[in-house]
């Protein structure tokens, strides 16, 4: 239906752009800090910072909870497991609390160990040490900061996202101006001083009761740690292939090209983590709201948020791909002296080097719709060999090739792990199909068949008449008595009709897309992008001198036997059973 695919589209950008924007601070923090450093502190402190990256990298394997962890709320929320999806907030925010303290303070106790490991000598050992020590402290918070900003979507806060997101950049940009008359020391703490306010600004939109997730006095459990961290696997395999393709880059650029090679590969790598910010912000989004139709069974939502996701990625990447070729010599002039090899080099790296975006963008699809399924194995093998094998690739052809082969072994390798994770698909299937349906390795189990659900689109208060004789219709056809199908009908108009009262606005386009399913038993699903309605709230609300005000709603609640109300991305979707 014309409806929910316009609600599923929103909320797709919407989740995409605030994790964007998310994603583009974060780094933003850095740059700045970078900046700060070479200018102020100079070049010794600088490298101290670098000799840090490894450190950095380890910090961020926060992240395979962090992911587990979105996958998981969708599901739950989906299927209406609201005790499971804060049993599964509390732990993960405790536990990563914890972790990310353990592994802070232990830095800090061992910073000159830690210094002396990474290969720090002199001077350049001291900075890093400061900067360990004025780092360090901010990572709990850090760590929570990020896993706050992933799920807030779930509780339809993002403008407290953008916010937490602003403060931080903010905050270190001054932090750092203030902080660094006390070295790389006062640098590490501006970072702490961005994270901890940001987490600050974030916790308020937690202590909510009304929000689908929020604080509560539950016990943590270990359990749904590890269920979350099993599902975040491939975060941790993603940087195992990293580690090991950018050594192979390294020595095979540094071998057969000397510095001018590996050079334009650092730039390449550095414009890479920019358009990672899209990219991220498009696989993010992808998943959290797969993990949600998922869990609800939805089986026409998960394949039309497929291609809606699809079309988008491919349309956003197809054109910045485009702009990049379009701009490959005045690129070069930014990072390279005009006319040297390292400048030829450069061009033609913004020519061939980012191409695979396009065909990346359809293995994301299909990756995070696995995992999104719990069907990790492929996942997990795939976020380890894509980056491994780009290695592999380059030392084997340049030597044979030259460079242009590897700004192009990106493009060969995502083809080739396209071409494997189709046929792998198509074995699963036991048939040749481009159908979204196969190419997701759905199981013909999942979700309703075509004969078992009926979807209309409500647009006024007049529709709901037909829409309810319609839905009555149906129910009867699927053999369900007359009494449930009239409550069916009784249901949509009661709910349907609260929505549209509440969620008019002049000049906003309103979708109410409402789902009868009859399969196991009689469900109904409204999804609409009004203003927050949760009728639950006023199920219990009596006035004894108007008795008759949310008669309807009460009555309601009455014929439903399970009621399930969630909001995320400004898209509402409210679930009876009858």
């Amino acid at each position: 239906m014309e409806s929910n695919r316009e609600l599923i589209r929103s909320a797709f950008i919407r989740m995409m752009i605030v994790n964007m924007f998310v994603m583009m601070a974060s780094n933003l923090c850095s740059f700045i800090d970078n900046i700060i450093i070479s200018r102020v502190l100079g070049t010794d402190a600088l490298a101290a910072v670098g000799y840090f990256s490894p450190v950095a990298t380890a910090v961020g394997l926060y992240n395979m909870i962090i992911l587990g962890a979105q996958v998981l709320c969708g599901n739950f929320i989906g299927g209406g497991k609201k005790d499971q999806v804060n049993s599964l907030f509390i732990s993960v925010f405790i536990y990563l609390g914890i972790l990310s303290s353990a592994f802070a303070i232990a830095g800090i106790v061992f910073r000159d160990n830690l210094s002396a490991m990474l290969g720090a000598e002199g001077e350049v050992h001291n900075m890093l040490s400061g900067y360990i020590l004025g780092y360090l402290p901010g990572i709990p918070a850090q760590a929570l900061c990020a896993m706050l900003m992933a799920l807030v979507a779930f509780n339809n806060d993002m403008r407290r996202s953008y916010v937490s997101a602003i403060v931080m950049a903010v905050v270190n940009a001054v932090a750092d101006q203030l902080l660094a008359g006390m070295g790389t020391f006062g640098i590490g703490l501006a970072s702490t001083l961005s994270s901890v306010m940001a987490l600050a600004v974030l916790l308020p939109g937690y202590c909510r009761k009304d929000r689908t997730l929020h604080f509560t006095k539950l016990s943590p459990k270990w359990k749904p740690v590890m269920q979350a961290a099993k599902l975040g696997v491939p975060s941790l395999m993603f940087t195992m292939g990293l580690i090991v393709k950018n050594s192979m880059v390294n020595y095979t650029l540094s071998t057969h090209t000397g510095a001018a090679g590996v050079a334009v590969a650092s730039v390449l790598s550095s414009v890479c983590c920019i358009l990672g910010i899209v990219s991220g912000g498009f696989g993010t989004a992808f998943l959290s709201l797969a993990g949600l139709y998922y869990g609800e069974s939805d089986r026409e939502s998960f394949i039309e948020l497929y291609r809606i996701a699809f079309r988008i990625g491919e349309a956003c990447f197809i054109t910045i791909v485009a702009v990049i070729m379009l701009c490959a010599t005045p690129l070069s002039n930014l990072f390279f002296e005009p006319g040297s090899d390292a400048w030829e080099m450069g061009r033609r790296m913004f020519l061939l080097g980012f191409l695979f975006y396009p065909v990346n963008i359809f293995m994301s699809c299909l990756l995070n719709s696995y995992h999104a399924q719990g069907n990790m194995r492929l996942v997990n093998i795939m976020s380890a060999a894509e980056t491994s094998m780009i290695g592999l690739m380059i030392a084997v052809t340049v030597p044979f090739f030259g460079t242009d082969a590897a700004w192009l072994s990106n493009t060969w390798v995502d083809i080739m792990c396209v071409m494997i994770i189709v046929a792998a698909a198509w074995i699963i299937k036991k048939r040749i199909s481009s159908q979204p349906a196969v190419l997701l390795r759905l199981s013909d189990r999942f979700g309703a068949s075509p004969d078992e659900y009926k979807e209309y689109s409500v647009k006024s208060i007049d529709d709901l008449i037909d829409v309810s004789a319609s839905a009555v219709a149906f129910c009867k056809e699927r053999n369900i008595s007359p009494r449930n199908a009239f409550f069916a009908g009784l249901c949509i108009e009661e709910m349907a009709k609260n929505i549209l009262q509440h969620g008019s606005k002049p000049g906003k386009h309103v979708y109410i897309d409402v789902r009868v399913v009859v399969r196991d038993e009689l469900t109904i699903r409204i999804r609409d992008n009004c203003p927050e309605f949760d009728p639950r709230k006023r199920m219990d609300l009596f006035h004894p001198e108007s008795p008759e005000q949310n008669i309807g709603i009460r009555l309601t609640a009455r014929l439903a036997s399970k009621i399930d109300y969630y909001s995320d991305a400004e898209v509402n979707t409210l679930i009876m059973q009858i």
